[in-house]
């Protein structure tokens, strides 16, 4: 196994690994420009940090296949947080798709090398040690856990959040709840973030499926790095990849995925009231 930063050179091995996501949600449909967009918005995100700060993700290489990814970056590089912690490394996503890249370590192995350059001095903190680093979980696949992996490599509970002390003790951040909008009340906002190649994918499929269900409702779609006040005013956990607002109605994130008609009838019910 070796773990290397990403960097333009290895940039595709990135995607190699994300485009898992079709093979394990086998329902969707597959539509080449839609993830080309994505792909592409993903891509820029990616080169915009590495100049900015420095390597932002590291990728997992088993018998030379890149199979694993952690994309991580300080939390004041953050647009859409409020309040941001000073030298606080915030883990965007770890991601290990593959099944037979499970249970070896690989994951393991690649939060170790990141809490290690934390611990030493991490390039895009300026070379200087991490105080803390934080994580929000997403919804599992299957049978994998990210909170329980967490925990394993020894994070622990926090305010709506996980962490891991490594030279400070860990300070809370303080995360509203969500406030429904009455601007919203007609219409619905889709919010997206371009740190994941399939955010901008869902803002597309949802616009898709609720132009089809009313032509006339009125969507908005916001990419949340670009756009932070969007996200902000609205006070969302979390925006993985996408998530959809429907007349003020935050809809399930992860079905969108897992189960793509769960979806449908969550977005119908909110359009008839």
């Amino acid at each position: 196994m070796k773990i290397g930063d990403v960097s333009e050179e290895n940039l595709e091995d990135v995607f190699k690994i994300c485009a898992r996501a079709f093979e394990i949600c086998s329902h969707n449909k597959f539509d080449y420009l839609l993830y080309k967009n994505g792909k592409e918005i993903r891509s820029r995100w990616l080169i915009d940090m590495f100049e900015q700060q420095g390597p932002c993700a590291k990728i997992a290489y088993l018998d030379g296949r890149p199979v694993a990814q952690i994309v991580f970056c300080p939390e004041e590089m953050i647009p859409y947080i409020r309040d941001p912690r000073k030298y606080v490394v915030n883990i965007v996503c770890t991601y290990s798709p593959f099944p037979e890249a499970q249970r070896k370590g690989v994951a393991t192995a690649l939060v170790k090398n990141l809490l290690e350059e934390c611990d030493s001095g991490l390039s895009c903190l300026g070379g200087r040690p991490c105080r803390f680093v934080v994580t929000l979980s997403f919804p599992q696949e299957g049978k994998l856990s990210l909170t329980e992996f967490y925990k394993k490599n020894g994070f622990r509970q926090g305010h709506k959040e996980m962490f891991l002390e490594i030279k400070e003790e860990y300070v809370p951040r303080e995360i509203p709840e969500y406030s429904p909008l009455l601007g919203d009340l007609d219409k619905t906002i889709i919010l997206y973030n371009p740190a994941c190649e399939w955010g901008y994918f869902y803002a597309s499929k949802v616009e898709e499926l609720i132009q089809e269900m009313d032509p006339d409702h009125p969507v908005e779609i916001y990419n949340i790095w670009e756009r932070p006040e969007e996200y902000m005013k609205r006070s969302l956990h979390r925006v993985t990849a996408g998530r959809a607002i429907v007349k003020a109605q935050v809809i399930g994130g992860g079905i969108f995925w897992t189960d793509r008609e769960a979806f449908r009838r969550e977005v119908e019910e909110a359009l008839r009231k």
